[in-house]
């Protein structure tokens, strides 16, 4: 009978008089039991036992009627003795969290069945009574639900319901509850927890009431089989109506002849009745899928060698409909042979279909973009590392396509980022569209696509050419016109290529390469393809480490001032333009036109600005210790992003400050490019550095965006003629015009006026006809350092040979400066 390990009857001494188990005992090892046998005096009455460890770990509890004799005196008794482990498998069962347990309780505070088991705890009969149990006596209510402190300290949740079981004729009253740690409850599952919480509160219930159901057949000595057939009917329908509430389906599996039984709602989340699927024939193998049986039999295995651990898979099985559902399974073996062998697992199984459904959504946002739904830039990673190891197997080339979209940063700017998102998504559709199902379609982020080739020929030659062809079909794809909310939109693309294969790739080196390509694409005027070169590596790594050597050019104090004069009619010089030299201690003196460029992009402009400012203040101190050089002014040439920084204005204000040069000694040189942003800003800044006795002129003025109307508002003191100018002025009439239109322009605002780039007499001469009063150039002087500047130079039109025309070429004579 299950449950119930052995019937016996006793004498008044607690001998055992008979037996239907295979007990060889003569009395019974519980003392406290057999001595209270012959006090049992009322025949109407079930005498329930404290529970008896009769081997270690292990409890049984004895349920006894008293036989009285004719005369009213007692004969003895008949006793049953519980196996725990029973009513153990079928509560643990029920049990879906790791925190909760259950218990059951005697009026006097002692537990009688505790789940999970505590060997200890049940020991201790003298120990003072559970915390919750003392609140729940002393409310006198038959069912509480107390939160508080248990002893251990935790804070916990217990249902507990007092059991009236005087109709049986118990001589105890039985509390059973159930308890759940607060702080799991407090998830995302929270309610679902309390719903199971009842749920199993109501198991443990009718577990109970099983229990006691099974004390309630008086005539087992006389009809044994009868029964145990009602007490499994009986219990089987208690277990169904706890299961009910949790929505969990209990299966059983006689493992001898392995034979699977489902109840009613485990059938039901198959589609199925549970008639059909109990029926003889049913091959349950074959309703798992076969993907996901090694993890079952592995968790089995692991269950049958660790009896203490609980069986539990989660794997998908076909229902009626043809689709698959995911289920979780959890069960443990109740009943072994003698010799260990497992004979019958007993468990639930749960749907947990959209539990999977929702982890399978949150896997599909960790590795798919939000806005396309196109792989994002960990699945790209993914997919390319074993593309360049298929490769590297295989000898088959692929390709690496990074897609830029031009301008799309304006797009965004006045058509609003909804605009641009939904630009985003159609770009990803037609990319999907030009592509192969094998390829791959990723967004990196913003307006940057990668596109994954593989299996493009064995040949470098027909990979290029296929990695082309599709880089063309994207081109044209991408630039035909987007329709947006009645909006005729046109985007193009950059593209960069770079093919790999058998050779060593990195993943990181094909994505640098291929952005590299896009660049050069870019730098071709947008609107195409470009295969990544060699020789881009060989640029960028130059790039980079004159990058890097610069950076530490002005620790090392390799940055040096040269100084070309600016003199007047008669040739004396009145000042000197400040030029930027590299003393670089490998590659020698590098001009400016091989760094500047370079210091712009990374933008260490800025700090080179700020040290040639500071430079040549300090030289103007030193200059205006000396009478024949105080009155020499310093022009000092500003870059564009120098200019724009917030704090332009104090920075200047401080080197005037730290150095003590004369502001009015010092001329900032600006350029027409740099008024063509923010006027606002840039008047400020020049008014109040102007206010501080700062002067500023215009260098290379006509050949930028000259505007008479931006000349009216900004505060300058000088017009610099470019030496373009200069040097056609005696060969074509245009440029003699546009030299004297300038002068007298400069003139007629009050504004001083520099030619630049004079190199021969005639060009002096002609520039004095129109007008001009100062003149820069290598007739007077190139840039030289200090130490060479002669600030005594004199040299009058028919003059001494000692100021001859340049032979250098035309490139020699520019001299690019901050």
């Amino acid at each position: 009978m299950p449950g119930v390990r052995a019937l016996l009857v006793l004498d008044r001494k607690g001998a055992i008089v008979m037996s239907d188990d295979d007990l060889r005992d003569r009395r019974l090892d519980d003392r406290d039991y057999t001595s209270r046998v012959e006090r049992m005096r009322d025949p109407d009455t079930l005498y329930l036992s404290q529970p008896y460890e009769n081997t270690p770990g292990v409890f049984n509890i004895k349920l006894s009627m008293a036989v009285i004799g004719a005369g009213g005196e007692n004969d003895g008794a008949v006793s049953a003795i519980l196996n725990p482990e029973y009513f153990d498998a079928v509560m643990r069962s029920a049990l879906y969290a790791p925190d909760m347990n259950s218990a059951i309780t005697e009026d006097s505070g002692r537990r009688i069945l505790f789940v999970p088991a505590d060997p200890t705890a049940m020991r201790n009969s003298g120990a003072m009574p559970d915390p919750f149990f003392v609140r729940h006596q002393a409310s006198r209510r038959t069912e509480t639900v107390l939160d508080g402190a248990a002893a251990s300290g935790e804070q916990r949740l217990v249902v507990q319901r007092t059991m009236l079981l005087r109709g049986l004729g118990l001589d105890k009253t039985l509390v059973v509850s159930l308890g759940r740690n607060q702080a799991l409850m407090a998830t995302g599952w929270h309610s679902m927890a309390w719903t199971c919480g009842l749920a199993w509160l109501v198991f443990g219930l009718t577990s109970s009431g099983a229990l006691v159901l099974v004390q309630r057949r008086r005539q087992v000595l006389e009809d044994l089989a009868t029964a145990r057939a009602e007490e499994q009917a009986v219990a089987a329908e208690k277990v169904e109506l706890a299961l009910n509430g949790a929505n969990l389906g209990l299966w059983e599996w006689q493992m001898v002849d392995d034979v699977r039984t489902v109840d009613g709602r485990a059938a039901a989340m198959l589609g199925y009745t549970r008639e059909e699927l109990n029926a003889a024939g049913i091959d349950w193998n074959s309703m798992v899928k076969a993907d996901d049986m090694p993890a079952i039999e592995a968790a089995l295995a692991a269950h049958l060698a660790d009896g203490s651990r609980s069986f539990e898979a989660e794997y998908r099985m076909r229902h009626r409909a043809g689709h698959w559902i995911w289920v979780q399974s959890r069960g443990r073996v109740v009943e072994r042979t003698a010799d260990g062998r497992p004979l019958r697992m007993l468990g639930t199984r749960m749907d947990i279909s959209a539990r999977k459904l929702a982890e399978a959504e949150i896997a599909h946002l960790a590795f798919y973009d939000g806005l396309t739904n196109l792989p994002n830039r960990r699945l790209l990673l993914d997919r390319l590392h074993h593309a360049i190891a298929k490769a590297a197997r295989g000898g088959s080339h692929g390709a690496v396509l990074f897609v830029d979209l031009d301008n799309f940063k304006s797009l965004n700017d006045t058509m609003g980022h909804d605009m641009g998102d939904r630009l985003l998504e159609m770009v990803a559709f037609r990319l999907t569209e030009v592509t192969r199902e094998t390829d791959t379609v990723a967004r990196l982020g913003g307006d940057e696509f990668v596109i994954l080739l593989e299996d493009l020929g064995d040949e470098q030659q027909q990979a290029m050419g296929n990695a082309a062809a599709v880089a063309g079909k994207v081109l044209d794809s991408l630039s035909r016109g987007y329709t947006l909310d009645a909006h005729e939109l046109r985007s193009t693309p950059s593209i960069g290529v770079v093919l790999f294969g058998a050779e060593h790739h990195t993943i990181n080196d094909l994505l640098r390469q291929a952005d590299m390509a896009m660049y050069e694409a870019k730098a071709a005027g947008r609107a195409t393809f470009r295969f990544f070169d060699p020789h881009m590596q060989v640029a960028l790594d130059a790039s980079a480490m004159l990058e890097a050597d610069l950076r530490f050019a002005l620790r090392r104090e390799e940055l040096r001032l040269y100084y070309q004069p600016v003199v007047d009619n008669d040739g004396r010089v009145t000042g000197v333009e400040a030029l930027l030299r590299w003393q670089h201690p490998q590659r020698g003196l590098i001009g400016p036109g091989d760094f500047i460029p370079q210091a712009e992009k990374s933008g260490l402009i800025v700090e080179l600005g700020e040290w040639v400012l500071d430079a040549a203040c300090r030289q103007l101190v030193q200059w205006a210790g000396c009478a024949d050089s105080a009155h020499l002014s310093m022009a000092v040439n500003v870059s564009a992003r120098q200019f724009r920084q917030p704090a332009f204005v104090d920075q200047v204000l401080a080197v005037l400050e730290r150095t003590g040069a004369d502001p009015r000694l010092l001329k900032l040189e600006l350029t027409e490019s740099m008024l063509l942003a923010d006027m606002d800003d840039v008047i400020a800044k020049m008014t109040t550095l102007k206010a501080h006795g700062v002067g500023f002129a215009l260098d290379d003025f006509g050949t930028g965006y000259s505007s008479l109307s931006y000349l009216k508002l900004l505060p300058i003191d000088q017009l610099k003629i470019d030496r373009s100018f200069v040097h056609d002025m005696l060969h074509t009439r245009h440029a003699s015009s546009i030299v004297r239109a300038i002068i007298t322009l400069a003139y007629s605002m009050d504004l001083a006026v520099v030619a630049e780039g004079v190199e021969t007499r005639e060009q002096w001469s002609a520039l004095e006809a129109f007008g001009c009063n100062a003149f820069q150039g290598y007739l007077f002087g190139r840039a030289t350092p200090l130490a060479e500047l002669e600030l005594d130079l004199a040299v009058l039109p028919g003059g001494d040979a000692d100021c001859a025309p340049s032979a250098a070429p035309p490139g020699a004579m520019l001299d690019m400066s901050i």
